[in-house]
């Protein structure tokens, strides 16, 4: 572990920068969650890049029509705003924890559910579902985030978190164009269904004990590595 510095504030747009990413990439919790959020990121690009190509028009998977499909779209911002209001209830039912666990592990149902079934009640069941507990898992996060980060770092880390959790959306766009385009859309969903699921796993990092230890950290200035 390190100790954070106490002295001047940087000087410099890049100094705050550089301070906020060696922070992420030192501190073992932070880093992992930022990495999660960066590869469900790239599986949630590639895979809405190319569903309207699935989901609309008569010769479709789907068979939507494009006001149909607004309304299949519209069950995540539906869900999100559910889990928004359930999220501190599921916090304190669950422990932050097993909160954890259980919306990330949901949260991969917007993208899974598209490798097993075209039905457009079934999917936009499971966009609601997804939705909903990607916000749960949001407000876990970033409420964690606030209590292992020392305040002098806050906004260095958010930013540097950002940048590397939300760059690589278009970067999934790209690599699902290009998989659709080799082997079909139905291999888009397939595929990224595995990082959408399997980014849970980094959880194991994100126990209590650790989670403990990392605020007590922070109350003292100290980071782990």
């Amino acid at each position: 572990s390190y100790r954070v510095p106490r002295g001047d504030e940087p000087a410099t747009l890049r100094a705050d920068i550089a301070e906020g990413l060696r922070f992420l990439v030192r501190h073992r919790i932070l880093r992992t969650f930022s990495l999660m959020v960066a590869t469900f990121n790239f599986a949630t690009g590639a895979t809405f890049a190319v569903l309207v190509l699935h989901a609309v028009g008569p010769g479709s998977a789907m068979g939507l029509s494009g006001p149909a499909f607004g309304l299949l779209t519209a069950m995540i911002a539906a869900g999100g705003l559910a889990g928004s209001l359930l999220a501190e209830a599921v916090e304190r039912r669950l422990g932050r924890v097993r909160a954890l666990w259980v919306s990330w592990l949901a949260g991969g149902l917007p993208v899974g559910v598209l490798a097993v079934t075209a039905n457009p009640y079934v999917v936009g069941a499971a966009f609601f579902a997804g939705g909903a507990a990607i916000l749960v898992s949001n407000v876990v996060m970033v409420s964690l985030r606030q209590r292992i980060t020392p305040d002098r770092l806050l906004g260095r880390l958010t930013s540097s978190h950002r940048l590397v959790a939300w760059g690589t959306k278009s970067l999934g766009a790209l690599a699902g164009g290009a998989l659709a385009q080799a082997f079909g859309l139905h291999a888009v969903f397939a595929v990224m269904a595995v990082p959408a699921f399997g980014v849970a796993a980094g959880l194991f990092v994100v126990t209590g004990k650790a989670l403990a230890e990392a605020e007590a950290r922070a109350q003292r200035g100290w980071v782990s590595r």
